[in-house]
């Protein structure tokens, strides 16, 4: 929401800002009084990037967004970072409707509060790959328990995650409500490249 507010803004004083060079008559107190303004509003939505945190740090941090069933930005004390939840693999978004079902159940299930983010990797996208833990309650883990997403058996070789999948699975919960796509979402991307 703050990024969006802040890209309205700096459209409007962009184009305020044009207007004004475009007149001949204009201020230059105007057009330095937009600049400025442009400047404190880019400035005070400012957020850094945290530094890439190390294996097995805990960071207390609040979700800011959820982007889809396992990819969400959280702020930490540190900086936003772009955590990708561990172990886990959700329908992509142009699976549609399980991409959104997985989406707004993974928001959900994210606290308005602070949750716990154990680090176990960085991906090769830059993102942060951990463990969301709000209470005791892992975040990933519940989801592919409600039938959200799917073991990414590939990085994941907890039993507890496969055990909750195949209940999920049984009870024929989200995803595994019909058979398709959304159950191997790593196969949806090879034949849909971004």
């Amino acid at each position: 929401m703050q990024r969006e507010l802040l890209k309205t803004a700096q459209q409007a004083l962009r184009a305020g800002l044009n207007r004004a060079r475009r007149r001949k008559s204009s201020s230059p107190l105007l057009i330095v009084g937009l600049a400025a303004a442009l400047y404190i509003v880019g400035q005070y939505w400012y957020e850094p990037d945290a530094p890439l945190p190390s294996r097995g740090a805990e960071l207390i941090c609040k979700i800011s967004h959820v982007y889809d069933g396992d990819t969400v930005a959280v702020r930490c004390d540190q900086g936003k970072l772009k955590v990708r939840v561990y172990g886990i693999d959700a329908p992509e978004m142009g699976q549609q409707p399980w991409g959104e079902i997985s989406r707004d159940m993974l928001r959900g299930l994210a606290p308005a509060d602070r949750v716990r983010v154990r680090v176990v990797d960085t991906d090769s996208y830059g993102r942060t790959v951990a463990q969301l833990l709000y209470e005791d309650q892992d975040l990933g883990l519940t989801l592919v328990r409600q039938g959200g997403a799917v073991v990414y058996e590939r990085y994941n070789s907890f039993q507890s995650y496969r055990t909750a999948q195949a209940e999920a699975r049984q009870e024929q919960l989200g995803i595994w409500a019909k058979p398709g796509a959304q159950q191997k979402p790593w196969e949806w991307r090879k034949l849909n490249p971004r």
